[in-house]
């Protein structure tokens, strides 16, 4: 065997690139994006007022979305990084979300305000609850 018979593995044959598509891969759907920021944009705002329970305390707190809202708190509780007082020494493994009372969506932004303090309070002292501070 002579020493050009050898084929380098690194240009022999078969290594050049490969024409022609996947059998996997299927051409992807176009999105129009205007069209999706618009549609998130006036998209309905449900500001609700949510209790937070973990380790056997409450919290109350206000969002216009609640399931964002789960997943942010339960994340940076599992990191450790959760800046509501309180709430990361209490975390015990577990996180529960209680949506509590829905917004009036015909609030303007100083009444929704308003009503955010007031309803937060009133839930604080109904449920003996730590507020969440946005």
């Amino acid at each position: 065997m002579s020493a050009n018979s050898k084929t380098d593995p690194k240009t022999g044959p078969g290594s050049g690139p490969k024409s022609g598509p996947k059998s996997d891969q299927s051409p992807k759907a176009t999105i129009d994006k205007r069209a999706a920021r618009a549609a998130y944009k006036q998209r309905d705002e449900d500001w609700t007022v949510y209790a937070a329970r973990t380790g056997g305390q409450c919290w109350v707190g206000v969002s216009k979305n609640v399931a964002a809202i789960e997943n942010r708190l339960g994340f940076t509780l599992r990191s450790g990084s959760c800046p509501t007082k309180g709430m990361q020494a209490a975390f015990d493994g577990t996180l529960s979300i209680e949506p509590l009372e829905v917004l009036d969506p015909t609030l303007g932004p100083l009444l929704r305000k308003d009503a955010i303090r007031d309803r937060r309070a009133h839930w604080c002292a109904e449920l003996s609850a730590t507020p969440i501070e946005a």
